[in-house]
């Protein structure tokens, strides 16, 4: 854990922990063992017999992504507190970066970093527990990018795509219910994202299909949506420190409003949930089946979204955006 207390000092953060100094637990008020952090951040630690649920562990790139965090928005003039514990619904839960305006306290918006798994029915009733007492949400999935074996980007939009990404159930109930987009972290490169859902097909080929005069020939495929997977487009990467905070409210697919918050990157146009898809699938009919064509929005228009391979550094720089070669209907 990041945080804990002294006989003076009710919250001490362990980057400004000092040597010698007994600590204990925030919450159960056991004695905790200060880690210096040489290979990892700088740590508390509850002794091995202990049963406090406070100081469950948390992998380093866990305690690293909040540390980051917390400075970003320290940088940008907000308060912060790490680990922050809260009563919700009866149940006693350690938030992992709790942050306001300095002159706004009652606004305040929890950044959960989830790298484990999460049914959709848990992140459903947390995200409804803390919106109960004011708090807004905003869950932000922390993954290596560099487990992804093949990247490709669009270039018609600068930005990466990810085909056959086995989202997690709290991942789409997060992406679907919140807004239409869901936040990711590069537990690489420290690094945020936004990633967009788009719906995954697996297809059956049939025979080749005559194409228009003029037109190359198309194969014809029957199409059928993969529910266990979705592609995923990834825009990016946003220095933390670059981005703005928000708090909101959206209706979800089951009609039902619900608050949250989210990061809005240095260009965006202020757009309030639910966000527009940037990415989408279209299918066209053809004489043996259909052939499903990947479309992207670009200056409001929709145009044919080829990819190709990613750079070798395009975990930390942007890709740059091509011209188009023609739109679809405008919409």
């Amino acid at each position: 854990m990041l945080t804990a207390r002294t006989d003076d000092d009710p919250y001490v953060e362990a980057a400004l922990a000092l040597r010698g100094t007994v600590y204990v637990c925030r919450v159960c008020g056991a004695p905790v063992t200060f880690k210096p952090g040489r290979t990892r951040a700088a740590h508390f630690a509850h002794r091995p017999d202990a049963a406090c649920a406070f100081g469950a562990a948390m992998s380093p790139a866990h305690l690293a992504a909040q540390q980051q965090i917390a400075a970003a928005l320290r940088e940008r003039g907000l308060s912060v507190e790490l680990e922050a514990p809260l009563a919700v619904a009866g149940e006693a839960r350690r938030i992992d970066v709790l942050t306001w305006p300095a002159d706004r306290p009652a606004a305040r918006i929890a950044i959960e970093v989830q790298a484990s798994d999460l049914t959709a029915e848990a992140i459903a009733t947390r995200t409804a527990s803390y919106a109960a007492i004011g708090v807004a949400p905003l869950w932000l999935r922390l993954l290596d990018f560099g487990d992804f074996p093949a990247i490709q980007t669009l270039p018609c939009r600068g930005t990466v795509w990810i085909e056959r990404y086995r989202a997690r159930a709290w991942e789409r109930w997060a992406h679907d219910h919140l807004g239409g987009r869901l936040w990711f972290m590069d537990a690489g490169a420290s690094l945020v994202w936004q990633g967009f859902f788009v719906a995954a097909h697996r297809h059956r080929d049939r025979a080749l299909a005559t194409g228009d005069a003029g037109e190359p020939p198309t194969r014809g495929a029957d199409w059928t949506q993969a529910a266990q997977w979705v592609d995923l487009e990834l825009d990016g990467p946003f220095d933390l420190a670059a981005l703005r905070l928000r708090r909101g409210a959206a209706k979800g697919p089951d009609d039902r409003e619900r608050r949250f918050a989210w990061f809005t990157p240095p260009d965006d146009d202020g757009a309030e949930p639910p966000f527009d898809p940037p990415v989408r699938v279209v299918f066209r009919r053809e004489k043996h089946g259909e052939s499903r064509h990947l479309q992207a929005r670009v200056d409001g228009d929709w145009v044919a979204a080829t990819t190709e391979g990613a750079r070798s550094d395009w975990r930390t720089r942007r890709g740059e955006i091509r011209p188009v070669l023609r739109p679809f209907a405008r919409s």
